[in-house]
């Protein structure tokens, strides 16, 4: 009889091997004409393995791993007589040689997030959910709950149309105006559905892990690209990071953040899941940084980490933000997202989001559903990580201040570097922007002095090569402080000014590298604005609150235009 070694290799996203001492789970079934065996096997995969598969002229063999640090995986291999072996699996390469395979598959610390159906109707959930709350009706196939609400007139939110408002000039020009009509814009009409997909993704360790390791939730949302490879500079990310939900009246939720956390619900509502929901305000509703992104010509994948609020007092403190305010532990989250997309099919021939916005995730504590995936007989590379953005707004500075000078994760016990660290100095070598969303600037809020971060920032600017940084500021963080008293420095750089006096200032350097734009209250409230259009401008009448988000919202869509790449 004649038999097959099958040499088989794992690795993580950065190419090691899992951690000695670990061992993973393997299912082995190899089918012929006498039909399918199946082979149960527990061992380190430190290194590469090798096991018979004595069958004659064998037409499949179906390979599952499952390890305690990483996302489980499968391959399934196939072959016919005089044909070359197709595997279905992008994050899987197989080579043969005659009665011999290799196989190396890649072992991700991602995986969809878990849906769950919403409470019925009259009654109440409580506490911690399974999952994403999901919808699905005639008419409309399995989405995320938020996706699929009907809004006026009950078109679901997925499906939509939108006049998306994005500024073409941060300075406005025409103070005796009232409004959007003070800027120079655009507008395009956007339904979330032609912008490519969304997805809830959970990072970190799986929840069987002993010890229990901390997971992650995040929102990533991927744009449509055309029927063409992915570019050899990889995949450009913009890293969002929102405010703070420390004071904010989230679910508490302490280290290693597996209750109250991340699918729990709000107490005293039926369907509210506070931090699915801060997701979908900041990317889809309230910011709309997906409508920006896809109107600015220049989209890239959003990734949106959000983080559990911790219970007060110093010990529980220190977890914050971690391990994401580090060079090596952003570096990591970036890059298993990318790898985990292009495992997922994205950045493909013509990638199908038929399998996104929930529709294939695992309902609650079963296991995911199993989907078609296409085969192939030559390795894909993986994707790389292309030109990095990091952004975020208000009290973000608190998390990404750090990252302008912290190479590694600081608390390397609790979020060990194997398992959340990546590479600082590839991360360096990519990371192209800044983008400061109207940061928090009050040292009593923050703990951050504005003449350190701006010292820190312009450090990092003259570092790289290249690199973009873009301001966007109201009086909500900047107060009375004239601009070029609070960003001194900045000031003292070569550039060109306008404004509007009382109203606004901009400057931008004349080879476009950094803009820095500063507005006035009195600029960022309307007596009128237009119907339909989104971001909603801020009403003189009853919107002073939103005047701080909606300078974010401009700002994103501004620096989006600007995006190198």
């Amino acid at each position: 009889m004649a038999t097959t070694r099958l040499t088989f290799a794992v690795a993580d996203v950065l190419g090691r091997p899992p951690q000695a001492g670990t061992v993973a789970e393997v299912k082995l079934t190899w089918t012929d004409a006498q039909g399918p065996v199946t082979q149960h096997i527990s061992l380190p995969l430190d290194g590469p393995v090798t096991r018979a598969v004595p069958a004659q002229e064998w037409s499949r063999i179906d390979l599952d791993v499952a390890h305690p640090d990483y996302a489980p995986e499968s391959v399934t291999l196939t072959r016919s007589p005089d044909a070359p072996v197709y595997w279905d699996n992008r994050g899987v390469a197989v080579t043969r040689d005659g009665d011999d395979l290799r196989l190396t598959m890649e072992l991700g610390r991602i995986r969809q997030s878990p849906v769950t159906p919403p409470p019925y109707t009259g009654t109440q959930a409580h506490g911690d959910q399974p999952g994403v709350f999901f919808r699905e009706a005639t008419g409309q196939p399995r989405r995320y709950a938020v996706l699929n609400t009907p809004a006026p007139p009950a078109t679901p939110l997925w499906l939509e149309k939108v006049n998306v408002r994005t500024l073409t000039d941060a300075a406005p020009a025409r103070a005796e105006q009232d409004g959007w009509d003070r800027f120079r814009t655009t507008d395009q009409v956007v339904a979330l559905a032609d912008t490519g997909g969304f997805l809830w993704l959970e990072y970190g360790g799986n929840d069987d892990a002993h010890p229990p390791q901390p997971r992650f939730l995040v929102a990533v949302w991927a744009p449509k690209r055309p029927s063409a490879p992915v570019p050899a500079d990889g995949i450009d990310v913009v890293c969002y990071f929102t405010p703070s939900t420390a004071t904010r009246g989230y679910p508490l939720s302490a280290y290693p953040f597996r209750s109250n956390y991340p699918y729990s619900v709000k107490r005293d509502t039926t369907a509210d899941q506070p931090y699915v929901v801060v997701g979908y305000r900041h990317l889809l509703r309230d910011l709309n940084l997906v409508q920006a992104q896809h109107v600015s010509g220049r989209p890239a994948v959003v990734v949106v980490p959000i983080l559990p609020a911790l219970p007060p007092g110093k010990d529980n403190e220190r977890f914050a933000w971690q391990p994401f305010n580090s060079q090596e532990g952003t570096h990591r989250l970036l890059l298993e997202v990318v790898r985990f997309l292009h495992r997922f099919g994205y950045g493909g021939s013509g990638t199908d989001f038929s399998r996104w916005q929930g529709s294939t995730a695992p309902v609650g504590l079963l296991p995911p559903l199993p989907t078609a995936r296409r085969a192939g007989s030559v390795p894909t590379p993986p994707s790389a990580l292309g030109s990095v953005t990091v952004c975020g707004f208000s009290s973000a500075i608190m998390g990404i201040f750090p990252l302008l000078t912290r190479k590694e994760i600081s608390l390397p016990h609790h979020f060990p570097r194997h398992l959340f660290g990546g590479d600082a100095a590839a991360f360096d070598a990519v990371w192209r922007e800044w983008w400061d969303l109207d940061l928090e600037l009050k040292a009593e809020a923050t703990g951050i002095k504005a003449a350190d971060y701006e010292r820190q920032l312009l450090r990092w600017f003259a570092d790289g090569n290249d690199r973009r940084m873009r301001l966007y500021h109201c009086d909500h963080t900047m107060g009375d402080t004239p601009p070029a008293r609070q960003f001194a420095a900045l000031a003292g750089l070569p550039h060109k000014a306008g404004s509007l006096p009382g109203l606004s200032e901009a400057w931008h350097s004349e080879d476009g590298r950094w803009t820095a734009a500063f507005y006035r209250a009195g600029l960022l409230r309307a007596r009128t604005r237009p119907a339909g259009v989104l971001p909603l401008f801020p009403l003189e009448a009853a919107d002073a609150g939103l005047i701080h988000p909606f300078t974010a919202a401009l700002g994103f869509g501004h620096a989006s235009k600007l995006r190198a790449g």
